[in-house]
C-alpha cells in the first residue's frame, strides 16, 4: 500500500470527504487528490497534522508499519470535532474528553424500500456518493450518477455499506434528507437485505433547529416596525371606539 492509498484509507476511516481534509490542512482539494493518486507528496508539516486529524501514527502513515492500519479518527461527543489521543479537551469546545469514549466500529447501513406515498432516496444516493467516505465495497464509493442512483434504489432493501466508523455515520446523518430511509445496525453480521429490512436497526432522525436569537439589528427592525404599526392602527382604534361610544353620548 502506498502513501496515497493509506492518506485515502485514513480520511476514509475519519468520515472526511477530500474537500474537508483539505479544509482543516488550509489546502486544496485537488492537492489532497494529488497526494492519494500518488502524483504528489504532502509536506512533513502536513503529514504531522494528518495523522493528528485522523489519528493514525507517523510510523503508519509513511511507512505502513504497523499491524493496525490506522485507528480511525474519534470525536468529541458534543460538537463532533476530530480530536487524537493526546488532547484532553476538545480544541474547538473545550469538552473534557478524559472520559469519554467513541463508539465501536462497525456499523452496517441498509437502504430500506420506500413506503406507498414516500420520498425517493435517489438524491441522497447521489449526495452520498460524493462525500468520498465509502470504500471500494460500497456501491457509493464513487460518485453516481442520477440514474445509477435510481437503478440502486429500485433495489432496495440493499445494504450500502460495513464496518462503517462512528465518523462516517455522523457524515451520512448530515446529509441525507429522508433519514427514515436508512438504517445502521451495530456489529452485525447478517447478510440477507431482506431479513435486516424486517428489524427496527437504527434510524438517525436530524435533531431539530435550534431556534436562533434575534440579532441586534432585527431587534430594533422588530422594535420600529411596531411602531409604525402601532401609529397606523391608532386612528382606527379611535374611530372605532367613538362608533361604539356614539349612542351613549
Amino acid at each position: 500500500m502506498t502513501l496515497g492509498e493509506r492518506i485515502a484509507l485514513a480520511r476514509k476511516r475519519a468520515g472526511l470527504s477530500q474537500e474537508q481534509l483539505g479544509e482543516k490542512l488550509g489546502v486544496s482539494r485537488q492537492a489532497v487528490s494529488k497526494w492519494e493518486s500518488g502524483q504528489a507528496n504532502p509536506d512533513v508539516a502536513y503529514v504531522a497534522q494528518m495523522c493528528r486529524l485522523l489519528a493514525v501514527s507517523s510510523d503508519w502513515l509513511l511507512l505502513g508499519e504497523e499491524s493496525a492500519q490506522g485507528a480511525p479518527a474519534a470525536r468529541c461527543p458534543d460538537c463532533q470535532t476530530i480530536v487524537s489521543g493526546l488532547d484532553q479537551y476538545c480544541p474547538a469546545c473545550g469538552r473534557s474528553l478524559q472520559k469519554s469514549a467513541a463508539l465501536p466500529d462497525g456499523y452496517l447501513l441498509l437502504l430500506r424500500l420506500p413506503k406507498d406515498g414516500a420520498f425517493s432516496p435517489t438524491e441522497d444516493l447521489v449526495r452520498l456518493s460524493k462525500t468520498g467516505i465509502f470504500l471500494e465495497d460500497s456501491p457509493l464509493h464513487a460518485p453516481l450518477s442520477w440514474e445509477e442512483a435510481e437503478t440502486l434504489a429500485a433495489s432496495a432493501p440493499v445494504v450500502l455499506a460495513r464496518g462503517l466508523s462512528e465518523g462516517q455515520v455522523q457524515t451520512i446523518r448530515d446529509k441525507v434528507y429522508n433519514p427514515a430511509l436508512f438504517s445502521f445496525f451495530q456489529n452485525c453480521d447478517e447478510e440477507d437485505p431482506q431479513v435486516l429490512a424486517s428489524w427496527p436497526g437504527t434510524s438517525f432522525k436530524k435533531p431539530p433547529r435550534p431556534r436562533q436569537p434575534l440579532s441586534f439589528g432585527r431587534v430594533i427592525l422588530a422594535v420600529i416596525l411596531g411602531v409604525m404599526g402601532a401609529f397606523l392602527l391608532l386612528p382606527v382604534l379611535i374611530n372605532l371606539i367613538a362608533v361604539i361610544l356614539s349612542p351613549f353620548l
